[in-house]
């Protein structure tokens, strides 16, 4: 019987790497093939489970080269979840990356059957991750994070940010998890109005909105998500602005992160910088919140 697309079929070497388990022997994984050699399947659903639930792909040529080929033959129909991780140099040698995930992709590999993907970006190959989120149509759960946000407002990877979020093709996404991004607020706007009538899960964490504001985005969350069960919200929001005197200044304090003092004149614009926490669940919850919340603010920028 041919296995040369089954999972018997593979080198050693792989076989070992996608069990991940680094005591088999060659002995091992012979018996492992004389196990399964009439029914080219694993030897138990628990194992194929284990195997392919929740891939690790580490951005290397070798591990695209495996993925890739992993998804063209008949064990892609396990895959249900992959997280790709930045390891190494990162943008400075993506380009020959994205050419071998370009070429091993000429055949469509099966992203369709992707349901859950934990992307940690770090401003690599755009392309690629487009390709997946574009194919991924069934996707109910994404995870973005970025852990390289500081060294990205020089970069401008807001714009890679917004390129990825309006790649997003699913027609069931559940959870969204934003994280550490530099992110436009009318493409977050539209993201979240696209899947408004599937999203249950927001949940957003030292997020920057390049324009906008977060209290405009909470009372859009408010009108429009609906069908939001769990709202996590931890950002950082310029509550307000105003004209005070100088001598003034000091009664401020406690909530003053910075100003710039005008030579001309005796007063300045002083910025107040607040940090807000959220975490409501259930959509009365999430809607008596925002509102007490958005109330308060109001409040505060009126004093």
């Amino acid at each position: 019987m041919n296995t040369s697309r089954s999972l018997l079929g593979l080198p050693n070497e792989l076989l070992a790497m996608i069990i991940g388990s680094d005591d088999l022997t060659v002995k091992d994984l012979q018996s492992l093939r004389l196990t399964c050699k009439h029914t080219k399947h694993f030897a138990s659903n628990a194992l194929g489970r284990r195997l392919f639930v929740d891939l690790d792909i580490q951005y290397t040529r070798e591990a695209f080269h495996w993925y890739t080929t992993l998804l063209l033959s008949d064990l892609g129909g396990y895959v249900r979840s992959v997280s790709l991780i930045v390891s190494g140099t990162r943008f400075e040698r993506s380009h020959p990356r994205r050419k071998c995930v370009r070429k091993k992709s000429e055949n469509k590999p099966a992203y369709s059957q992707l349901q859950h993907l934990t992307t940690q970006w770090s401003n690599g190959p755009v392309r690629s991750w487009k390709k997946v989120l574009c194919g991924a149509c069934h996707l109910k759960t994404l995870r973005v994070v970025d852990h390289d946000s500081f060294r990205a407002v020089f970069r401008h990877t807001f714009d890679k940010n917004d390129e990825l979020l309006k790649s997003i093709k699913s027609d069931s996404l559940d959870t969204l998890v934003l994280a550490h991004l530099h992110i436009s607020g009318g493409i977050l706007k539209r993201l979240l109005d696209i899947h408004k009538e599937t999203l249950s899960t927001l949940d957003i964490k030292d997020c920057i909105l390049v324009d906008g504001k977060w209290l405009d985005m909470l009372n859009w969350i408010r009108l429009n998500l609906s069908h939001l069960q769990i709202l996590c919200l931890d950002v950082h929001h310029e509550a307000f602005k105003k004209k005070i005197s100088l001598y003034q200044n000091h009664t401020y304090s406690p909530l003053k992160v910075g100003s710039t003092y005008m030579d001309t004149s005796p007063y300045t614009l002083s910025r107040y910088d607040f940090r807000f926490r959220l975490r409501l669940e259930g959509q009365r919850e999430i809607d008596n919140g925002l509102s007490m919340f958005l109330k308060a603010r109001e409040g505060d920028q009126a004093r």
